[in-house]
């Protein structure tokens, strides 16, 4: 990725994001928003913060059962570090944590980056697959309650034009066939997609693999759990149930793939949308994805320095 597109759109992302926060926090009380932090009570919002890091050592073991073919030797401590890392480099540039692992990973452990980064499209294939069945099953028991939020929060707000569409769909077309075509004519990019397209495959040796799959659900089983011990934390949300802290992972699931830095503003606008559908005020349900969200980005702060410093000792060791 060239210096100059990452300035780009790392600016884009900042505008865009900042717009959002502007919309969403514009009209909060601050002083009441201030008031409430003194009545929190913060071993929940620890405990989540202590959940959070197994999140990372799952996705660096599931991530390595993804690469085996490629090396046998991988470690889940290196690769956990590494995923770290590229969660915190992606604070400052947004969807820049994919490309910033598959580097780590090419430095620490000598793997092409066309091969692990073929494994992480396949990574986000699965995950978008289990994101849609557990939005789904959302659907399913809570039915009523998600028609409403999608009258109220996006048909309301967005008109189909049949024409974009058209135009989008010609230019991923028009992307392949280019793509096919040099890769013909190009000895390395056809060996870099080659590369590129082992590792996308690698999830059909993996979707049958049980370490895989449960680490998968362990996963979300964690993502869930860390929004949902947080509801504990203070007075309006104590009494929301299981299926809130469902409908909190969907929609806070969702945010997150906004390309704005860590999904900040789209994040806390569609969970506490959605908790307005569990009688809770937008007030009340801003403050609860803030402290989510805030809590868990102090954390992954805090894992992302002490993680450089290890992958740069492990770097500078593996190049003497």
């Amino acid at each position: 990725m060239k210096k100059q597109n990452i300035l780009i759109n790392t600016l884009l992302s900042l505008a865009l994001g900042g717009v959002l926060v502007y919309l969403v926090f514009n009209s909060i009380d601050v002083e009441l928003f201030l008031e409430k932090l003194s009545g929190i009570n913060y071993s929940w919002i620890y405990l989540s913060m202590f959940i959070s890091i197994f999140e990372h050592i799952l996705r660096g073991y599931r991530w390595n059962l993804l690469m085996r073919g490629s090396e046998n030797n991988l470690s889940t401590y290196i690769t956990t570090n590494i995923m770290i890392v590229s969660y915190f480099f992606a604070l400052f540039i947004p969807r820049f944590n994919d490309f910033a692992r598959c580097y780590l990973i090419s430095k620490t452990n000598k793997i092409n980056i066309s091969t692990s980064l073929g494994t992480v499209v396949s990574e986000r294939i699965f995950d978008l697959i289990s994101l849609l069945l557990i939005s789904a099953i959302f659907i399913l028991v809570e039915f009523d309650l998600f028609i409403g939020f999608v009258e109220n929060y996006i048909i309301s707000n967005i008109e189909f034009d049949p024409y974009t569409l058209i135009v989008i769909t010609l230019i991923f077309i028009a992307f392949y066939f280019i793509i096919k075509y040099f890769s013909k004519k190009s000895s390395f990019l056809s060996s870099r997609l080659k590369e590129f397209k082992a590792g996308v495959l690698s999830i059909k040796e993996n979707y049958r693999n049980k370490g895989f799959i449960i680490s998968t659900v362990l996963l979300w089983v964690i993502y869930f759990l860390m929004g949902y011990v947080i509801f504990f934390s203070f007075g309006e949300t104590t009494d929301l149930g299981i299926n809130a802290g469902i409908a909190v992972l969907v929609a806070g699931s969702l945010g997150m793939i906004v390309p704005v830095n860590a999904g900040i503003g789209a994040y806390h606008f569609l969970v506490a949308s959605i908790l307005i559908s569990y009688n809770l005020d937008y007030d009340s349900g801003l403050f609860f994805a803030t402290i989510l969200h805030t809590s868990q980005i102090i954390c992954l702060a805090v894992l992302g320095v002490i993680s450089s410093i290890i992958l740069f000792f492990k770097i500078k060791s593996g190049n003497e």
